[in-house]
């Protein structure tokens, strides 16, 4: 029952429903009001359907669950093949500064996309391998593109949203399953926040498969600001004019930061680059960097939900103000727990 999942909670806001929740911490299993069951969540699925049976229940869903993942799996393979064809691409997320797309797409002259990225990624990987990942939008997305194969194949921090804490997770988790592949996706300005450990995992032999998604800054934040009538604002790499970041993009070649610890590195501005990378990785013995130039404002979007996220109730900006109120609306339309 996280905030992610929930929405805030504002997805749950029947108040004739009631939750049943599996938790093996009692504490937990007490959220939302709900009916518990406490133990290991197969084991308790298995008992749950001998007394369900016994009981002669039977569920009112007919079709409606493989409905709902076929519409998904269409919404993946659509989200998979979005591609930048130029600098007149319009990414999913609408609310940006204006020239950030064609100035991103004349600087790097890239045509590779966050959701195209996560899709191939997972496509090449094989069914044992382990993903990693923690701040920014990357958990966003991987929540709701991500296929897990495997107990344990999904190692992301969804608590505090740790940037930064990939880049060590990304050794541990490698150390804990030597025998098959690990991939961390990281944003490039969580990567920047605790890329020394890269001299770790080189002292260690770890060999690791690091993808720094570049697109110029703190993109979930950015989205955050500009949804909540602030602008944009200190959170896209820009230099400054002294005073605020308020220039041009600036150009990042982090496949040289690999280089530099002595890493395999690759620099990826399409869905082939990309592709062909991470299968000449698979034969590579030392930990690998691939550089990736997603395009801006092309993570998924948020498919009509609402999280509630702290704003000023008081400002100058009308702008401001008009989404303070929006904010306390939408509290007031949230499940009281």
């Amino acid at each position: 029952m996280t905030d992610f999942t929930t929405s805030s909670k504002w997805l749950f806001r029947n108040e004739n429903v009631t939750f049943a929740a599996i938790n093996i911490s009692r504490f937990h299993a007490y959220k939302f009001d709900a009916v518990k069951a406490v133990g290991d969540a197969r084991e308790t699925v298995k008992a749950l359907s001998v007394l369900l049976r016994e009981a002669g229940y039977h569920s009112a869903y007919t079709t409606e669950i493989e409905e709902a993942k076929k519409e998904w799996d269409d919404e993946l393979e659509r989200l998979g093949g979005i591609v930048c064809e130029g600098p007149d691409f319009e990414p999913i997320i609408k609310a940006r500064d204006a020239r950030t797309i064609p100035e991103f797409v004349k600087l790097y002259g890239t045509s590779l996309t966050q959701t195209a990225a996560l899709a191939t990624l997972r496509a090449i990987m094989e069914p044992g391998d382990n993903v990693v990942c923690a701040g920014g939008s990357l958990p966003s997305d991987l929540q709701r593109v991500w296929k897990t194969d495997k107990i344990g194949g999904y190692h992301v921090e969804y608590g505090y949203s740790c940037m930064g804490y990939e880049i060590g997770a990304s050794m541990g988790v490698k150390m804990a399953q030597p025998e098959v592949e690990e991939y961390t996706v990281v944003g490039d300005a969580g990567f920047q926040m605790l890329s020394s450990e890269l001299g770790t995992i080189m002292q260690e032999r770890v060999k690791t498969n690091i993808l720094v998604f570049d697109n110029c800054g703190f993109g979930c934040i950015n989205n955050l600001e500009m949804t909540h009538g602030i602008g944009s604002i200190a959170t896209e790499f820009r230099y400054t004019d002294g005073k605020k970041p308020c220039g041009d993009l600036i150009p990042m070649d982090y496949a040289k930061i690999g280089e530099a610890y002595g890493m395999k590195s690759y620099t990826c501005r399409s869905v082939e680059e990309l592709a062909e990378a991470l299968k000449d990785s698979k034969k590579q013995t030392v930990a690998c960097l691939f550089d990736l130039k997603v395009l801006p404002k092309s993570m998924t979007d948020g498919y009509g939900s609402w999280w509630n996220v702290g704003i000023a109730a008081t400002s100058e900006k009308e702008s401001v103000r008009a989404a303070a109120a929006e904010v306390m609306e939408y509290r007031e339309q949230a499940r009281k727990y």
